[in-house]
């Protein structure tokens, strides 16, 4: 009786309604509840797990630098660090820390110092290679050098030249071991040029310091590059000359020949110094086995030693050829003395003519009889 009062009263309805309410909540949240302690114990797993990591950091020298200049010490050091992954991780990402050698208590000369580090946690174990560095301590030295410069001159171009080298800036200051200060011959900007440069060169180029063998000297420069300027031009000029006309190959006997051209000057164009060398052009005009009059053109070349053009490139040479008659005479009479000399006067008689009527025309006569040449040029 009493049992079914209590079924049938509210407070029994509402206590099982909150059972099953529970077991509901209970029931659909278990995987979840499964799956965040699964993450936690992985989190924890990772906490608690190590790893390695190796890393090249830089080393730095505790020293008296103002006092002292250090070589011999490489510039970096591998470091390998074992701990909490998390930790390890940290450690590799910020590099909060240092690897440095100790050298305030020791003196000038050549020592060997152990490798420290300052910054990396407890929890951490390291090891540093190398673990120990040979160093030389020597006192410094500071000095101001001009910068000189070096090039290949035989990767300019023909024909050009090179004008007033300039750098920027012109002198640098050197610091180092006082020896190597003293032993420096030259702080030198190499500029490396390509074959057949015609322009001029302005680049930046790194400044190095040598001693008198052109060894180059472990020192600091500072700034440690210049800006180098290295002007190039066209080395040629130019010049107006006389041409001259000579006879090439023999000519038939007991003719003579006259050259004559309209074209009293050309243009050489040459560097300077073998302009100056140089007063007329001689043009070879060819006259084997030519026995009747005629005009040739003549390509006009080049003799070099630094003579690069002629301008104009041909020139039109009249020939006029004609029988010798002074060489006939002295012949048929057998005296060879005379005949030298009948030929010279004849052959002076006909320049003096022929440069008496071709006023505006080079001429050069020859006399094939006697190879005796005579020229002239009109004004």
């Amino acid at each position: 009786m009493n049992f079914n009062k209590i079924i049938e009263s509210r407070l029994f309805y509402r206590i099982v309604a909150l059972i099953l309410a529970i077991f509901l909540f209970v029931y659909t949240n278990s995987d979840k509840l499964s799956t965040t302690r699964n993450s936690s114990n992985n989190n924890e797993a990772g906490m608690l797990s190590n790893r390695t990591e190796s890393m090249n950091v830089s080393l730095q020298l505790d020293v008296n630098s103002d006092k002292y200049f250090v070589t011999g010490y490489p510039s970096r050091v591998n470091v390998k660090i074992t701990g909490p992954s998390a930790l390890v991780t940290t450690t590799a990402n910020t590099r909060n820390f240092r690897i440095y050698a100790d050298l305030n208590k020791l003196k000038t000369g050549t020592h060997e110092v152990k490798l420290k580090q300052s910054g990396l946690n407890k929890e951490l174990d390291y090891t540093i290679n190398p673990k120990t560095i040979k160093v030389t301590i020597s006192p410094r030295k500071t000095a101001t050098f001009p910068v000189q410069f070096r090039y290949d001159k035989e990767k300019i171009a023909g024909d050009y030249g090179v004008g007033r080298l300039t750098a920027d800036p012109q002198a640098v200051s050197v610091t180092g071991a006082k020896d190597d200060i003293n032993n420096i011959s030259e702080v030198l900007a190499v500029v490396d040029l390509t074959k057949g440069t015609k322009e001029t060169v302005s680049r930046s180029v790194l400044l190095q310091a040598v001693n008198n063998r052109g060894k180059i000297l472990n020192v600091v420069i500072t700034p440690q590059a210049a800006r180098v300027r290295i002007p190039i031009y066209n080395s040629t000029s130019s010049k107006k000359v006389a041409v001259d006309f000579s006879a090439s190959g023999n000519g038939v006997s007991g003719k003579s020949y006259r050259f004559s051209s309209s074209t009293k000057e050309v243009t050489v164009n040459g560097t300077k110094g073998a302009l100056s060398r140089i007063s007329k052009m001689t043009v070879p005009v060819p006259i084997s086995g030519l026995a009747d009059s005629e005009t040739q053109t003549i390509e006009l070349q080049s003799p070099g030693n630094g003579i690069s053009s002629i301008q104009p490139k041909s020139i039109k040479v009249k020939i006029d050829v004609t029988d010798d008659q002074t060489a006939n005479k002295t012949t048929s009479e057998g005296d060879s003395t005379r005949e030298t000399e009948k030929v010279s006067s004849s052959s002076s008689e006909e320049s003096s003519s022929s440069s008496s009527k071709d006023s505006s025309e080079s001429v050069s006569t020859v006399s094939s009889a006697s190879t005796s040449v005579s020229s002239s040029q009109s004004d």
